[in-house]
């Protein structure tokens, strides 16, 4: 498979700023630990810099990473666990990467939506031990700043400039959602962060390794774009010029239905 869309995150211009993303509270990798009918495997799709993969290792006997971006998986490779001979880096497509294992969990954190669930679903139910996890991770961004009502009006401005679509739209809720049609939830848990700290510029770059906003996307549009938000921002940074958020997270627990 080649899949057209999310290949942004095959490039090492966005490669590169992931590490400015926020972390995902300690809480959700609890959570995965607690819910997990089993701990021998683990799958990881579009694993990324494993950001999921690296910690499970600690809990898990064998981790599949599987990601399209050799990028992506050397950057985990050289972050911490990204060598433990524990997990098992793959790269490839969700789709069609050949796997070996039943797994006790699936996991997708921030890919699920960039995925065919038609051609992914049924390949799964392949590799599913009886009793499972598949979980989904969303979010890292800020919760509930102090700016957010200035942020959104900002997206409302940008996202149609860059992307040509409206911020919000049912095709939209689709790309995000449609996954459920294919599994049966069984919980949520929704986790705010402690708080976090990053600089302005740090923010910034956070925002360029988010599809929509790639420096290449944006082109000429660059400095203005960074104009318009570090006006935004500046009035909410700290004396140590700091913003300072707490960042939000859903796990959504179901399992997949052998069809």
């Amino acid at each position: 498979m080649n899949s057209p869309i999310g290949t942004s995150f095959q490039a090492t211009e966005v490669v590169d700023l992931y590490l400015y993303r926020p972390p995902y509270p300690q809480k959700i990798f609890n959570l995965l630990t607690e819910l997990a009918p089993g701990k021998e495997s683990i799958l990881d799709l579009g694993c990324g810099h494993g950001k999921m993969a690296r910690p499970m290792s600690q809990s898990f006997s064998r981790v599949t990473a599987v990601d399209p971006s050799s990028h992506m998986i050397a950057l985990g490779k050289s972050l911490e666990n990204g060598t433990s001979t524990n997990i098992n880096w793959v790269k490839g497509y969700a789709e069609d990467v050949t796997l070996t294992d039943k797994f006790d969990v699936i996991v997708a954190a921030l890919s699920i939506h960039w995925m065919d669930h038609k051609i992914l679903f049924p390949k799964l139910t392949k590799h599913l031990k009886q009793s499972h996890l598949f979980a989904v991770i969303e979010g890292d961004g800020a919760y509930n700043p102090p700016w957010e009502s200035d942020w959104q009006e900002f997206l409302s401005r940008w996202v149609p400039k860059i992307s040509g679509q409206p911020l919000h739209t049912d095709k939209k809720r689709s790309f995000w959602e449609g996954y459920r049609d294919y599994v049966d939830v069984k919980d949520e848990f929704e986790v705010v962060s402690e708080p976090f700290h990053q600089s302005l510029d740090d923010f910034v770059l956070c925002q360029h390794s988010r599809d929509t906003f790639t420096i290449s996307k944006l082109g000429d549009h660059r400095a203005t774009f960074y104009a318009e938000l570090k006006e935004l921002l500046t009035p909410h940074t700290s004396q140590d010029g700091n913003l300072n958020f707490r960042s939000f997270t859903k796990l959504t627990a179901a399992t997949i239905p052998d069809t």
